[in-house]
């Protein structure tokens, strides 16, 4: 039987186009989810965006459209995005449709009966680009740290507050026996000295704001984001949610990491929900050494790179440049001295060894391996699995293109080419190696494929391994073929 697997993107906001940021997070999530797959697992895979936000009515007025107007076009936006970049999604969510605003006013309901949602008064410092309240322990030169431009507004309304502090306890004993909860672990280190810190209870509603989901208990005020978006993760699982809730794993960015880690529990708790098993917190990352910024032309479109190199490229270089969850930067130039050195030079270069041998040698492969070598198979296999298991897509990478290296080299100690076909010891050395090669290079691409699966699937039709070696004479029908993995020559946009 099946097992499920459910994974997340982050909630993008709608009213920017997705970036190469919003892509690192989207495309990390693509490769677990064909990781599943390739498993055999169902699995959902959902993204999403935001748009009962401030800022969506904002951008609307700028642009003299009506809000949902406005709303339509950008969802359409993110989908070419995310279409254009080959992410398999299973849905595309949009928080205006009537029946998550129906589930977030239930979920409302059951933490205002519950006791969990109260009224008061709040006076703070907000920022519109976080769409959040900010302590001054949170600003840097009295400024938001993520948004320095964005002037802060005090605001002072009557709110309705979520019992937030009411939950500490529970929440460190949950961290304390979920040790996997979060990870990396540095990630869910700084969540724990956070809540240790002292919770304190949040704003759940807008007195000012009009657009949104109304509060049930009170349709004067609308709710304020994270019941909105947060509840947006169950909302789509209503007709199968026994199925499949909780969801395995969130993929998010650490801009939101306490509000995935600490409300999104809480409120879940209140609600009478399980919690999701894990979060991915992924890092930010600035492009040849600064911050990505619209004002120097810096905010990389990936599917405009994509179309300038290709996606392999794009993906290699985004999870071998830094470890998820740390911050990084993305150079282009390196990125494709990374494509040249492992997919050109050595994953395709040990392909072209052994066809090209074999095509000039009419060689039908046995299937015979190599058993000398076995070990170092089995090694690999189990570190690119222990890897993958561990969201470790870094290290599963660099132990995928450190095998292709020993291969090569295999193939430089056999050195196939210098062999006397008609000498029978040489004639099984011969086979050895190009069967060996052949069917490990396979088993590499079978592992490689949830990163690059149309050039990794190629190698394994090239190949042929599914064919019966005694029989088949198909390498025939792929000696004119174009290279997988030609090299790639850096362009500037001069």
């Amino acid at each position: 039987m099946a097992k499920k697997f459910f994974i997340t993107t982050p909630i993008y906001y709608s009213n920017g186009i997705p970036h190469i940021g919003h892509a690192y997070a989207s495309l990390l999530a693509d490769i677990i989810a064909h990781d599943h797959l390739s498993k055999g697992d169902e699995v959902k895979f959902l993204t999403w965006v935001d748009e009962n936000s401030q800022k969506v009515v904002e951008s609307a007025t700028e642009k003299n459209m009506e809000i949902m107007e406005y709303a339509d076009m950008m969802a359409g936006e993110h989908q070419k995005v995310w279409n254009g970049l080959d992410i398999g999604y299973t849905s595309f969510v949009r928080t205006s449709t009537v029946e998550h605003h129906s589930f977030v006013q239930k979920m409302l309901q059951k933490s205002y009966d519950n006791g969990d949602i109260y009224e008061g008064r709040y006076e703070w410092l907000y920022c519109v680009g976080c769409e959040s309240f900010k302590k001054e322990s949170d600003l840097v030169d009295g400024k938001c740290p993520d948004h320095p431009n964005k002037p802060l507004e005090v605001l002072s309304e009557k709110n309705y507050f979520f019992k937030l502090s009411k939950y500490q306890k529970r929440l460190e004993e949950f961290y304390e026996s979920h040790p996997d909860f979060i990870t990396p672990s540095n990630r869910f280190t700084e969540v724990k000295e956070f809540v240790k810190g002292g919770l304190e209870d949040f704003s759940v509603s807008r007195e000012t704001n009009k657009f949104g989901i109304p509060l049930p208990f009170d349709p004067s005020q609308v709710t304020y984001v994270w019941y909105d978006a947060l509840f947006n993760y169950l909302s789509y699982c209503q007709e199968d949610e026994k199925k499949w809730w909780p969801a395995d794993l969130h993929v998010i960015g650490k801009d939101i990491a306490r509000f995935h880690a600490i409300y999104w529990p809480a409120m879940l708790w209140s609600a009478g929900y399980e919690l999701p098993h894990q979060l991915l917190i992924t890092g930010h990352f600035t492009v040849n050494g600064q911050k990505m910024s619209k004002t120097i032309w810096n905010v990389i479109d990936p599917v405009l790179w994509c179309e300038k190199y290709n996606r392999d490229a794009l993906l290699l270089y985004l999870f071998t440049a830094f470890p998820i969850g740390q911050d990084g930067d993305f150079d282009e130039k390196q990125a494709i001295q990374q494509y040249n050195a492992r997919l050109a030079n050595n994953i395709w270069n040990l392909l072209n060894r052994v066809l090209t041998l074999s095509l000039k040698l009419d060689w039908i492969l046995s299937g015979y391996e190599d058993p000398l070598l076995e070990a170092k198979r089995n090694d690999y296999q189990l570190k690119y699995s222990l890897s993958m298991e561990a969201y470790d897509l870094k290290n599963a990478l660099d132990e995928g293109f450190a095998f292709a290296t020993e291969l090569n080299q295999y193939v430089d100690t056999m050195k196939p080419w210098k062999l006397d076909i008609m000498d029978s010891n040489d004639r099984k050395l011969l086979d050895q190696c190009l069967s060996t090669v052949s069917v490990w290079l396979t088993s590499l691409a079978s592992n490689l494929s949830p990163f690059f699966e149309i050039k990794m699937q190629e190698i394994i039709s090239r190949l042929g391994v599914e064919k019966d070696w005694k029989k088949w004479d198909g390498f025939k029908i792929f000696e004119k073929w174009e290279p997988l993995y030609a090299r790639l020559e850096y362009k500037t946009d001069e």
